[in-house]
């Protein structure tokens, strides 16, 4: 096997597992003929990291072999011992790093180190398929902020909600389904205080066979109250309001130009090791987050359906010319039942 296959298959082992706010990473072991003698992936906080899964695994066959890894090793204490021990005890030949980790406390470090100690060491191979691994971890390393992927679901022209405010259903059961599979890997689901009032959402991940954690619940709220018993409050949530309110949580309270200030709960959120934040909330709180330039990335799910008429936009705003309108690039278009998920990036286009 090759470098750029091994470090495909590296980033597959990481992949399934939610890690944060550790990285999601893999590494593959390889001897001098290019066959696979260890795998390994980093499953979550606490638990080995995969080089040393994948080192395990290898045993002796580690000897003077390659270590293909997604991220650049780690050279600190934290959790766990420091991978850089691991590799050097295992008689590692050659280390080849998908990409240097945006971290501090570890860019270059682990690199270096290796280095010093005689490891022939090849950074930056296939560095988009590494950052693929876990494009959230190097949003919030590199900015103190988590990557935020808006999603809003629609008819095909444009209507998330009748005039009455009913909603249920746009989209299809199995375009729910695969929305319940986004929130799965998210850290925290944000909603405004309309989304709380109009639906009482749980915020929860539901479908058949899931078992991982729960995303945190995050709502924020403005000057309308929102009711004591709102099922939201039964999840332990992180709330923001513009001003102290009578709740049955604790809120933070952030005031900014028109009520909360968003880039304010962003930054908290960061801080709170936040790494992948969903939006799920309104069209007022979704036009707020996207004029603010603060959304990252955009998931829109298409139902199968016209509405016929006018009734409440996917986004709050006014279009007064051309000009307004806020650019993206399109990744992928898919076919979900009936209906279509279009996934699209600001980065790229800022």
């Amino acid at each position: 096997m090759d470098v750029q296959r091994a470090m495909e298959e590296a980033a597959g082992l990481a992949m399934p597992h939610h890690t944060h706010p550790n990285p999601r990473v893999g590494a593959v072991v390889l001897d001098s003929g290019g066959r696979v003698v260890g795998r390994g992936a980093h499953e979550g906080p606490g638990l080995a990291h995969a080089e040393v899964v994948a080192l395990t695994d290898a045993a002796d066959a580690a000897l003077g072999a390659t270590l293909v890894v997604t991220l650049e090793p780690c050279d600190h204490h934290g959790r766990t011992p420091p991978c850089t021990e691991a590799i050097l005890a295992a008689g590692i030949g050659k280390v080849v790093v998908g990409v240097l980790d945006p971290d501090q406390r570890v860019s270059g470090r682990g690199v270096g180190r290796l280095r010093r100690e005689g490891v022939d060491v090849v950074v930056g191979t296939a560095p988009d398929v590494a950052e693929g691994v876990d494009p959230g971890y190097f949003v919030h390393r590199r900015t103190g902020r988590p990557r935020v992927t808006l999603k809003l679901a629609m008819t095909l022209d444009g209507q998330a909600a009748a005039a009455d405010g009913s909603s249920q259903w746009i989209t299809s059961p199995e375009a729910r389904a695969d929305a319940h599979r986004l929130r799965a890997s998210s850290d925290a689901l944000l909603v405004g205080a309309g989304t709380v009032l109009a639906d009482d959402p749980r915020l929860t991940v539901r479908f058949e066979g899931y078992a991982g954690p729960q995303p945190r619940p995050v709502v924020v709220l403005g000057a309308t109250p929102v009711p004591a018993a709102a099922k939201v409050f039964a999840s332990d949530p992180i709330v923001y309001a513009p001003a102290p309110q009578d709740l049955p949580v604790e809120a933070t309270i952030l005031v900014g130009s028109d009520g909360v200030d968003l880039g304010g709960v962003l930054d908290d959120l960061g801080k709170r090791e936040v790494v992948d934040l969903m939006v799920e909330g309104g069209p007022r709180i979704a036009g707020s987050l996207l004029r603010a330039g603060l959304v990252d990335r955009l998931v829109l799910y298409l139902g199968a359906a016209l509405a016929g008429g006018k009734g409440r936009p996917g986004v709050e705003g006014l279009f007064n010319r051309m000009g307004d309108e806020l650019r993206l690039e399109i990744e992928s278009i898919t076919r979900i039942g009936p209906d279509v998920r279009i996934d699209a990036s600001f980065e790229e286009v800022r």
